[in-house]
This record gives C-alpha cells, structure tokens and sequence, in this order.
C-alpha cells in the first residue's frame, strides 16, 4: 500500500477544520463588471460580499500605489483619514448609480475613475 505524501495529508488536514473558506464570495468568473460588483456590494447584511469588496477596493488601490512611478505626482489621496470603507463604499454605490454608463466596465477600472475623481490630489 502506498503512502500519502505529508504535505497533501497537511493541506486535506486544513480544509477540513476551515470550511467556510469555501463560502466565500466573489465576482462571477465571467463577469467582473461594475453592475457585478455592485450587486456584490449593495446589501449592508452580506457580511461576506462586504468583505470582499472592501478586499477588492484595497487590492486595487494597492496595485494602483505599487504601479506608480516613484517620481509621479500622486492621483489619488484619502485626505480624510476619519472616513471609514464602509463611507467609501456607500459614496461608490452612490457615485455608480450616477454613473450607469460604466455598469459594463470592468469593476476595477470604474474603482479607479471613482477614486481619482473623489479623492483628488491637491
């Protein structure tokens, strides 16, 4: 009888004490869209869809911060440093809903025009 490599007996020994990993949300496969990720985000009770698009929201910014050239002036800057992302998401939701133009645009690049648009740099 063969045996089972120990790391393959590690990681099925994890999955199975975490089964809510597998619950997680995310934006369709086939669909990363702005209507999608709104939808995701919308209902302040889906603790698991907010949390992806508060997730979603800092990785973009973060590419964003990690892309820019050293000596670039910045584009973007969170001047309140009070605003909570639940704010932010909510003047998103409200910024989209102005906006349905961009609803089939990619999610992260619609992130990326909300951003520079309310959260200039002076």
């Amino acid at each position: 009888m063969k045996t089972l490599p120990a790391t393959f007996l590690f990681i099925v020994s994890i999955l199975s004490f975490a089964p809510s990993a597998f619950a997680q949300k995310d934006l369709p496969a086939d669909d990363a869209s702005t209507a999608a990720f709104v939808e995701l985000c919308k209902n302040p009770d889906d603790i698991e869809g907010r949390s992806f698009c508060f997730g979603f929201g800092e990785g973009v910014y973060q590419q964003y911060l990690a892309n820019r050239a050293i000596n670039a002036k910045p584009a973007i800057c969170f001047a309140n440093k009070t605003e909570t992302r639940n704010e932010v998401l909510q003047k998103f939701l409200a910024w989209t809903k102005s906006n349905p133009q961009l609803n089939k645009d990619q999610a992260a690049k619609s992130l990326m025009r909300f951003f520079t648009q309310n959260y200039p740099c002076k």
